[in-house]
């Protein structure tokens, strides 16, 4: 990892230089100590991976790199950038600081309360800001533009937001243009690549059409993720997708 980066890696949470881990649905790169802190705070807040002793696919991996090299971590950070946080006391953990409470304390107002996120303006209906916030997201992920997509999604756009005038979900959309690592992202954060459109196709079915043959079987890979877990746990092995297997019964398998 560190070979492909351009920029020194440090820790996005103490600044700890060389970071082993990755928060995949935060794209920023962490310390040992700091990922201790994103574990207990459940995969629905921070999806932790380590970058050498887990296997990743490699658009995933190349997902969470364009992030972290694009500054994905001032999403997090924003309101710390202004030079008021800083007269005012408020300050990122650093690696002098102990992990309890110091660190553990930063990053849980960092990642679960968003305490230093932008905020839009307050409207009655926050429904409409959500919604509003989801046809901007369906309409940027035809770009290659990922740090835009992952802060229109830290402010409350919808990854599986159906667009009623589209008759699509912004997954349909990057799956036409073929951006892939715009559907890793989408799919981190929940999107379905089974889900069809107002015609009856999926993200997948698009994919294929457009001739995006790598990005149909990573969308394959990714809606049979789970039970080709299981798959591997009690059969040690995991189905063909490329031809057809998409699912192992264990029963007939050890015949």
């Amino acid at each position: 990892m560190s070979k492909r980066l351009k920029s020194p890696e440090v820790c996005a949470d103490c600044s700890l230089p060389d970071p082993r881990w990755a928060s995949i649905n935060r794209g920023v790169l962490i310390c040992d100590e700091c990922c201790s802190v994103h574990r207990s705070l459940g995969r629905h807040i921070s999806q932790v991976r380590h970058l050498k002793h887990t296997p990743w696919p490699s658009t995933l991996l190349q997902m969470v790199q364009t992030l972290y090299s694009n500054g994905a971590n001032s999403i997090w950070e924003h309101s710390l950038l202004d030079p008021a946080s800083i007269m005012s006391g408020k300050r990122k953990a650093n690696p002098q600081d102990k992990l309890h409470p110091n660190k553990a304390e930063f990053i849980r107002a960092k990642y679960q309360m968003l305490a230093f996120v932008h905020r839009l303006p307050c409207r009655e209906d926050d429904s409409v800001t959500a919604k509003d916030l989801s046809k901007q997201l369906h309409s940027s992920v035809r770009t290659g533009n990922l740090e835009t997509c992952l802060r229109l999604l830290s402010l409350g756009a919808q990854a599986n937001f159906f667009n009623p005038e589209k008759g699509s979900t912004p997954l349909h959309v990057a799956a036409k243009a073929g951006q892939i690592l715009q559907a890793e992202l989408l799919t981190v954060y929940g999107a379905d690549p089974g889900t069809p459109d107002s015609a009856g196709k999926t993200p997948i079915d698009y994919a294929r059409q457009g001739g995006h043959h790598e990005l149909a079987d990573r969308l394959v890979e990714i809606q049979h993720e789970l039970t080709d877990r299981l798959a591997f746990y009690l059969c040690g092995r995991k189905p063909d997708h490329r031809n057809g297997q998409h699912f192992i019964i264990p029963h007939m398998a050890d015949r």
